[in-house]
């Protein structure tokens, strides 16, 4: 086993995502590289208690109980470039990512700015804007599988589709990713700043994890929906969905995740009575053990 990573006790979670909700960790930990995260989860297994590792905790919802066990900050960064593979971990922000792209003339991510959240994280839910998706980009990555095994896949392991990976079935870690991305000149750049602007004037401000369901399908979108069954505005506790987009859901502070649940299961039930259209949740909820609750 690696290098072990302090561990703090009692760390309250809610800090630590967009939503600002959850309760104290048992135990929590930063990984500040590839190898602090394998140590962290040998470590977890050794002792026989629950882990769970998340990134930029833009997309995740946790307990109100907090997590009995160990939760794993993964804020490994490390990037490089070599001709047109930009090879990097799994902790560092999209963002970072498409800076480093665009200094060593690279493409092909510029419409993915603004979307928050980390590489692993994006992989992960396969994530996408204006027509362009992690797996357009993916070469490679390596993984640690839940036998504490780590191994290196191409895109096709990925079994990728709409907003969907494999890694959502088999729970596999990813540590770090290689991207292909094509080389540009100036005059071919897309520029950033207009996919930025969108973002900003179509995104609600607040305590929020973002689109909170998946659309059901690319040229259906789930905020739609949600929009013409008359559910904008409406509220379970601190949780309301927003004004200005059907698909995010809003805490203003005194929220918790049982008024996320609760909003989001008469979300899914309204837009399924009117339109038989069944809206499967984007964002990561889980119990104070790690086992995904069900919307």
């Amino acid at each position: 086993m690696g290098k072990l990573p302090d561990i703090q006790l009692d760390v309250k979670l809610a800090q630590l995502t967009s939503y600002k909700i959850g309760g104290k960790a048992d135990f929590y930990s930063i990984a500040n590289s590839s190898d602090e995260i394998v140590a962290l989860v040998q470590y977890a297994k050794e002792k026989n208690i629950p882990y769970f590792i998340f990134g930029g905790g833009f997309n995740t919802v946790f307990s109100d109980k907090g997590f009995r066990g160990l939760v794993i900050h993964n804020k490994a960064k490390k990037i490089e470039v070599e001709g047109n593979m930009l090879m990097c971990d799994s902790g560092i922000l999209l963002a970072l990512v498409i800076v480093e792209a665009k200094k060593n003339g690279l493409g092909g991510v510029m419409e993915l700015k603004g979307l928050p959240g980390t590489v692993g994280g994006a992989v992960y839910g396969n994530a996408g804007a204006h027509g362009v998706s992690m797996s357009d980009l993916l070469y490679k990555a390596l993984l640690l599988d839940k036998d504490g095994n780590v191994k290196e896949v191409e895109n096709d392991y990925f079994e990728f589709s709409y907003r969907m990976s494999k890694l959502k079935q088999t729970k596999e870690i990813v540590l770090n990713v290689t991207l292909k991305l094509p080389k540009i000149s100036e005059t071919d750049e897309v520029d950033a700043g207009d996919f930025v602007e969108f973002r900003a004037n179509k995104q609600p401000k607040g305590f929020s994890a973002g689109s909170f369901f998946k659309n059901p399908s690319p040229d259906k979108s789930a905020g739609y929906l949600i929009d013409q069954a008359g559910l904008k505005g409406e509220r379970v506790g601190g949780i309301m969905v927003s004004d200005l987009h059907g698909n995010w859901l809003i805490n203003d502070g005194t929220g918790t995740q049982a008024d996320v649940v609760e909003l989001a299961k008469k979300i899914k039930k309204t837009v399924m009575d009117r339109f038989d259209i069944e809206l499967f949740p984007e964002n990561i909820i889980i119990d104070e053990y790690g086992k995904s609750i069900d919307i």
